[in-house]
């Protein structure tokens, strides 16, 4: 088979491959989009046609709740009132059936009670239930005098909170019907009670059945959504139901899937006719995209480019090939490659076996390089320990220097201190000399104060010696006067001893005062020896104090030579330092140079180990 036969029916099964996956995938998901739509649409019409029947009963209720009996005064029923008031009530719900039943069981409908029925008695449902309490009151369908199945809805009538009557009205089966048929386009519906009894569907036969004669399926479904099958119909149904829980009655709209589908089934028979429309089309511009996109730009068929293409790949380049001027694409390019790879392999033999010959040449030039980078290596490596050594003197160098320094300041600090002291010291003495100055001259005023109580002491001891006399000559005079004088003479007495008492005590003064004026003498002589030792010493602390200042001159001078040291010997070991950094930068350079050189022969050595190789490869091409 031709590779367009070939293109052509891959692309014919592709295609068909994917636009049946896709017109698949699409007819399933519209299917279900569509189902689910439905579905929902079901649901909320069940609910709406639910609200909506309820409503309609709502209203029969709120009418029979409007009603009222009329009655006389005398107690007797308003029959025309309550005629009237019948009639409109069941105009008003669209039935000729409205009464009322009294307690006794008499029931008055039409303007009169009905003749030979009595309510209570045929214990009618809405009659019993009505009386029984129940508010709201839906009977089971029954058949009127007409027979037509009728429904009865009554409510009582309370009076004092008591049940006096109930009042009905007979709503036909098929008015119901009809109202439920007019809630839905197809009719596709079922309503029924708890009892299961069919109050409205779309097959007329189907009403007044049991629903769970119909569709059993439905019997317990009273909300939601089901899915059965409907064996009558051979289809699926969809139904979904709303319940009427205030009536016990029950809605369920249903859809058959069949109907459900149709859409569906529509589109999917539409997507086939315009997918084989588009198919036969696209084959078209395929068949002329492969002559004209493919066949043209190949040149020939890919089996004869394939049979030249394995020749080459086998190493055959014997083959002659001549690239005509009708030659187009592909197959001229593999004809011109053939040609081209015959010239380049010869050319490459030639060339490899120069390469050979050069990377031998280059190995061994590379060998003695790389012997003469190792000496030069070990050469920079002396040198660089050499600097190493010296950076590592110059840094000793500089920081004994920097000690000198740190200690030479430590003793300017140090004299300075001496310093300071001496001159606090001078101070001292400057005061102390001032301080015995003053303490001289007081032992010199407390010396002149001395020999001043000596005079003093010796006036009293004149007056002491004089009182004596006095006392005696007293004496005398009192021992002349006899008894008279006796009193006088014991004074004289006492006078004379005082004196003499007197004169004991100066003595001693005197002794004392003298010693105190001795040594005042010997303390004043002192202070001024103390005085002169003084002077002397503060004479002797400038020296020193001048003798300090030299020194702190020629430590300063010392600071000064060790500060330019340190310099210098910063400066040097940085320049070392360096010199060192540039001298291990070149060892390094030096190394990464012979690893370089190595790496170079071993690469010269491989080269030529590729060259062998190389012309081995190209020995697997066979040439003319």
């Amino acid at each position: 088979m031709l590779l367009k036969n070939k293109i052509l029916l891959f692309i014919f099964v592709l295609l068909v491959s994917i636009a049946s996956a896709l017109t698949w995938n699409g007819f399933n998901e519209f299917s279900q989009i569509n189902k689910d739509l439905i579905t929902k649409s079901t649901e909320d019409r069940s609910k709406l046609i639910s609200v909506s029947l309820g409503e309609k009963l709502d209203g029969y209720f709120s009418s029979l709740r409007t009603f009222s009996i009329s009655y006389h005064t005398d107690g007797r029923l308003d029959e025309a009132t309550t005629t009237k008031d019948l009639r409109k009530l069941a105009e008003n719900n669209d039935t000729n059936s409205a009464f009322i039943a009294f307690e006794s069981g008499l029931t008055f409908e039409n303007g009169q009670f009905i003749p030979n029925f009595n309510a209570k008695e045929v214990k009618r449902e809405w009659f019993v239930r009505g009386f029984a309490g129940e508010k709201e009151i839906i009977t089971d369908v029954y058949q009127n005098t007409d027979g037509v199945n009728v429904f009865a809805f009554a409510v009582p009538i309370l009076s004092d909170g008591k049940v006096v009557a109930v009042v009905a009205i007979g709503i036909e089966q098929n008015v119901l019907n009809a109202f439920i048929g007019t809630l839905t386009e197809r009719g596709q519906i079922f309503t029924y009670n708890n009892l299961g009894y069919i109050i409205a569907a779309k097959n007329p036969d189907d009403v007044s059945k049991n629903i769970k004669n119909v569709e059993p399926e439905l019997v317990d479904f009273d909300s939601g959504n089901t899915r059965f099958y409907d064996i009558d119909h051979d289809d699926y149904v969809l139904a979904s139901a709303d319940n009427l829980s205030r009536y016990d009655w029950t809605v369920v709209m249903y859809e058959y899937e069949d109907d459900v589908y149709a859409p569906s089934m529509v589109m999917l028979k539409n997507s086939i006719i315009i997918f084989f429309s588009l198919l036969i089309i696209s084959l078209a511009i395929v068949y002329y995209g492969v002559i004209y996109l493919i066949y043209k730009p190949i040149g020939g068929e890919p089996e004869n480019i394939s049979e030249i293409l394995s020749n080459i790949s086998e190493g055959d380049l014997s083959q002659q090939l001549v690239a005509s001027d009708n030659d187009t694409g592909i197959y001229r390019s593999v004809v011109t490659l053939s040609s081209k790879l015959s010239e380049i392999v010869t050319s490459s033999h030639s060339i490899s076996n120069s390469v050979s010959a050069a990377s031998e040449e280059l190995a061994v030039v590379m060998s003695d390089t790389a012997k003469n980078s190792q000496h030069e290596l070990a050469q920079v490596e002396e040198i660089s320990t050499a600097i190493s050594e010296l950076s590592s003197t110059s840094k000793e160098v500089t920081t004994n220097a920097a000690q000198a320094e740190e200690e030479a300041q430590k003793a300017i600090t140090n004299v300075s201190n001496g310093h300071n002291t001496l001159d606090n010291s001078i101070a001292l003495t400057v005061d102390i000399n001032e301080s015995v100055q003053q303490t001289a001259e007081m032992i010199s005023v407390l010396r002149d104060d001395a020999i001043n109580i000596g005079e003093v002491t010796d006036v009293i001891s004149s007056i002491s010696e004089q009182t004596n006399l006095l006392a005696l000559n007293a004496a005398i005079e009192a021992a002349r006067a006899g008894e008279a004088g006796r009193g006088f003479a014991v004074v004289a007495d006492e006078v004379r001893n005082l004196a003499a008492k007197t004169k004991e005590s100066t003595s001693n003064i005197q002794e004392i005062i003298s010693k105190l004026q001795a040594q005042s003498e010997n303390a004043n002589k002192n202070m001024m020896e103390n005085v002169t030792s003084i002077q002397e010493s503060v004479h002797l602390i400038e020296s020193v104090k001048t003798s300090f200042n030299d020194i702190v001159s020629s430590v300063q001078s010392i600071s000064d030579i060790n500060t330019l040291v340190a310099t210098a010997s910063q400066e040097q070991f940085s320049v070392t330092e360096d010199i060192a950094k540039n001298t291990t930068r070149t060892f390094d350079l030096v190394t990464q140079n012979v690893s370089a050189i190595n790496q170079t022969q071993q690469a010269a050595d491989e080269l030529s180990k590729l060259a062998v190789a190389q012309k081995t490869e190209l020995d697997f091409f066979k040439m003319n």
